[in-house]
């Protein structure tokens, strides 16, 4: 075999050595990428999930700082409350 020959093989195989270690880089790479997005994906659904939340309780906030019957309302199912001449029944079910 002529030296140019041995050269080309030598190129060749040091081309592809070299390619394949690339290739192996960016595919460890890629993976990172697809889970930093799938991760990503994850944290905004549960801040869609808290924004709401939030939004409920803000909600509610303001209820009981402007709605008096919502106050009465909750502070007689929260706290079990009743008025003076009321009289309160509690039931206990059976979960069978």
């Amino acid at each position: 075999m002529s030296t140019t020959r041995i050269l080309n093989l030598l190129f060749l195989i040091v081309f592809l050595l070299a390619s394949g270690f690339a290739l192996s880089h960016l595919n460890a790479r890629y993976d990172k990428l697809v889970a930093a997005r799938e991760s990503e994906q994850l944290a905004k659904s549960q801040l869609a999930e808290i924004e709401a939340k939030i939004g409920s309780k803000k909600s509610s906030l303001e209820r009981l700082n402007h709605d008096p019957e919502y106050v009465e309302k909750v502070i007689r199912q929260k706290l079990n409350y009743a008025k003076a001449e009321e009289t309160v029944f509690k039931f206990e079910f059976d979960d069978r």
